[in-house]
């Protein structure tokens, strides 16, 4: 089941791309639904964005600012990728 969740994150993220750039943000909704799919199922998705945020202070910055923004059941994915 974990492979469909994954196949089903990586589409929606590929479907929301292109989407990014049109006036209303549907883009944006895909694209962090594929990604909240995608960090939930994949163990090495979890450990990359682990590896960028101890090496990019500046996105990790932004990760801890999403967590506090992210609705309840969202929050705990990214909490997932801390570094500390």
């Amino acid at each position: 089941m974990r492979f469909v969740y994954q196949t089903l994150g990586f589409l929606l993220i590929a479907v929301g791309l292109p989407l990014f750039w049109t006036p209303l943000p549907f883009g944006l909704v895909l694209i962090a639904i594929g990604t909240a799919l995608v960090l939930s199922n994949s163990d090495s998705a979890r450990e990359w964005v682990r590896g960028k945020r101890q090496h990019h202070p500046k996105f990790n910055d932004i990760m801890i600012k999403a967590e506090r923004v992210t609705p309840h059941p969202f929050d705990r994915i990214l909490q997932r990728t801390d570094i500390n």
